[in-house]
């Protein structure tokens, strides 16, 4: 047991990465992959993303390599795409994609030449004559042999991987099609002497195919349109910079770049790695990261981010990150991962295309039957058509595509408004609020408080080394108000000291000479610390204390975001009930929560007092609730609430808590986010009865469920026209979300 401890201890974590894979066709190419994915040793998941064609796979580094991954899918007809940096894996799975429609296309038009005169030789005068059969024979072999042997190669990986799925029907239908067909047209005079009419179906066949490469083609001319966003925030990052290296100035590409390399950035050009001005000076445009719409004038000392775009001057940077380790790349990385996420409404979707070809072929083997039993001279001949007929009309792609490809359009398209979603969970969640819970500090305020009143309780000859002091101490921390009092002080930070973050409290720092706090009211009351009486209305306290005595007491106020009332406002129009939660004293919560119109306050609050006010709004109300803060005392609250936005403005841990960022540090993105929430459940909806509504009606007239009453068959050529167009129509659909708000 101890050896097994050990060797868990030294087990080196998985590892989780998202790859584009070149070659999934359709919805049901999902289930493959991540079985044959999963089939490898050292792989402990592996999730397929149909709409953005990539794979989320977690696996042990030590036991398996993408590498052998992708050889393994190889095999089966997909290419993993692998590189080091998320722009050139995203810019070479899209040629890779190109290609692939390019080689699809000339394939569908392939398939259409041999299919028309198949088609004219099987319905003209002349289909029971000998030569017009063997040449039908020949043109559907090349149809569905050559042009379509995509569908086979794909449904043996399928079989294997014990995924069956649309290539599966597709190749069953139109195998069984045309090898009747191609044993009736051989052996004639051998079925007649057994009493079967040698009936042929290889215009049925041929047709089958072409219709369906064609859907194919459409689908993912209009798929390769879902990740233009991303692909677009991608290219912000140009693929060489100017490098310059041991006093020599060289063009080199993006990847080979590295931590502390020396980069000049001419004017025009975007910045390509985040880093520090060396030298130079120029105005930038920040506006796709902060949504800042005026440039920042940058100079010597001054921070720089990747695919932000450089004014006039020229520039000398250090690189600090460079890639995936960029704000930019995180954005990216953030969007895939939320890419990979799914919804409980495309889960559910998934669990019952993961059923729906089974029972198809359930169904299928039934309708065999039932010809047979009630129609046994019908059975090779209308029989077969049914049958032929369904296994295409029930192909599950247009269920597979109807959530995922609205959910990464809609991904795309909120990243193109300076919203970054996390959790594709939140679009499920958003619609349907019933509260949301504001922090105070930083999300419906500025988050930038300044110093209205202080006062100092020493001599005025010893506050410049107390205050040099403190400030030490205040640069420590992230929180807005040390921020604040530190450029309130003024002064430059001088003496070494040890400082640790209490979080709801404040700090306490300690060096050789004296114990440092700083907080509000409470925690110097915990440390017996003697305040004054004197206040100020409405405004936050930060008293500092030093060896157990009042040091300075500082009054604070911070102004209230423009578009806070408007998203207020807004939110009360919908009947959702609003709420502020915030660590700061009552008086100064319930002055902001009447000045933008919240009804309900909790203050002061600590961290665990904001998830513990969360957690009971949603087990009283049973009702969605959402979480909006910035701050690390909000982390819990956010993880806590049903979904969590978080402005962009705020800390690490807040930002990484939420389900939603909020890039350009606009509140008012909360209402676009909403309505976008809200136009995707309208598509998702229409997509889904569209596809439930399909294989409803179609399936049972394609099992012949109309025959005895009327006589009317559905041909397995309107089968396969109807089956292109419905995967067709769904991502046709999903495309609107890109246009309009």
């Amino acid at each position: 047991m101890a050896v097994e401890h050990e060797a868990q201890q030294k087990r080196t974590p998985t590892v989780v990465e998202t790859f584009p894979v070149v070659g999934i066709s359709c919805a049901a190419c999902a289930r493959s992959i991540e079985s044959l994915s999963r089939s490898v040793p050292g792989v402990q998941r592996a999730e397929v993303n149909v709409a953005t064609a990539t794979v989320t796979l977690e696996y042990d580094p030590l036991e398996v390599q993408p590498a052998d991954i992708a050889s393994v899918l190889r095999e089966f007809g997909y290419d993993l795409v692998q590189a080091e940096d998320t722009a050139i894996a995203l810019a070479d799975a899209a040629q890779r994609e190109h290609r692939s429609l390019d080689q699809l296309k000339i394939r569908t038009i392939g398939a259409a030449i041999a299919t028309v005169p198949t088609v004219v030789l099987g319905m003209g005068a002349w289909h029971t004559q000998r030569w017009a059969i063997l040449l039908s024979a020949a043109l559907s072999s090349a149809v569905v042999l050559y042009f379509g042997r995509q569908f086979f190669v794909r449904a043996w990986s399928q079989i294997h991987a014990r995924a069956l799925a649309m290539d599966t029907l597709v190749a069953l239908s139109t195998g069984i099609a045309w090898g009747w067909s191609l044993v009736a047209a051989l052996i004639p005079a051998q079925l007649r002497a057994l009493g079967i009419e040698p009936h042929v179906y290889f215009e049925s066949a041929a047709t089958i195919v072409t219709f369906i490469l064609l859907g194919r083609y459409l689908e993912q001319r209009a798929r390769l349109q879902t990740n233009a966003a991303l692909l677009a925030l991608v290219e912000l990052q140009p693929r060489s910079v100017h490098l310059h290296r041991n006093g020599v100035l060289t063009d080199t590409p993006l990847a080979a770049v590295q931590r502390g390399d020396h980069i000049v950035v001419l004017p025009g050009e975007r910045i390509p790695v985040d880093g520090v001005v060396l030298d130079g000076q120029s105005w930038v445009d920040e506006q796709l990261l902060s949504g800042e719409s005026l440039p920042v004038a940058k100079a010597q000392g001054d921070r720089v981010y990747a695919g932000t775009l450089n004014g006039d001057g020229a520039l000398v940077i250090e690189a600090r990150a460079v890639g995936r380790g960029t704000i930019l790349g995180s954005i990216v990385r953030a969007v895939e991962r939320a890419q990979s996420s799914k919804s409980p409404t495309q889960e559910l979707a998934d669990r019952i295309a993961a059923v729906f070809v089974p029972v198809v072929l359930a169904v299928a083997a039934l309708t065999a039957v039932g010809w047979i039993v009630f129609a046994p001279d019908k059975a090779s001949s209308l029989g077969l058509l049914s049958v032929v007929s369904m296994l295409i009309v029930a192909c599950p792609c247009a269920l597979g595509l109807a959530t995922p490809t609205a959910i990464a359009i809609a991904l795309g398209r909120a990243a193109e408004q300076g919203i970054l979603v996390r959790n594709a969970r939140a679009f499920d969640v958003l619609p349907e609020l019933t509260h949301v819970v504001f922090d105070k500090t930083g999300t419906l305020t500025q988050g930038k408080p300044t110093v209205v009143h202080a006062t100092w309780y020493v001599p005025e000859l010893e506050r410049r080394d107390y205050a040099r002091l403190v400030r030490a101490v205040l640069e420590r921390s992230t929180h807005p108000l040390s921020l604040a009092v530190a450029q309130w002080l003024n002064v430059p930070a001088a003496g070494e000291c040890t400082v640790e973050q209490v979080r709801g409290r404040g700090l306490r720092a300690w060096n050789d000479s004296h114990t440092i706090l700083v907080g509000n009211r409470a925690w110097m009351e915990e440390h017996s610390v003697e305040l004054s009486a004197e206040s100020q209305a409405a405004a936050t306290e930060v008293f500092v204390a030093i060896d157990g005595k009042l040091l300075l007491a500082v009054w604070l106020r911070d102004s209230i975001r423009s578009d806070a009332r408007k998203v207020v406002e807004y939110l009360r129009s919908r009947g959702t009930a609003l709420h502020l939660v915030s660590g700061d004293r009552r008086d100064v919560a319930e002055y902001v929560a009447a000045a933008v119109g919240i009804e309900h306050v909790l203050a002061p609050a600590l961290p665990q007092e904001k998830q513990d006010y969360v957690r009971r709004l949603r087990l009283e109300t049973k009702g969605n609730v959402a979480m909006v803060g910035d701050g690390i005392n909000d982390a819990q609250a956010l993880a806590e609430a049903d979904t969590s936005i978080a402005l962009g403005s705020g800390s690490d841990v807040a930002v990484h808590a939420a389900d939603v960022t909020l890039i350009g540090e606009q509140l008012s993105l909360l209402i676009v986010l909403i309505h976008l929430a809200e136009r995707l459940r309208r598509i998702i909806r229409q997509n889904l009865g569209w596809a439930f509504l399909y294989n409803l009606v179609l399936i049972p007239i394609a099992a012949g469920a109309l025959y005895p009453i009327n006589g009317v068959l559905l041909h397995p050529m309107l089968a396969g026209f109807a089956m292109a167009a419905s995967s067709v129509s769904v991502v046709t659909n999903s495309l609107r979300l890109r246009y309009g708000m």
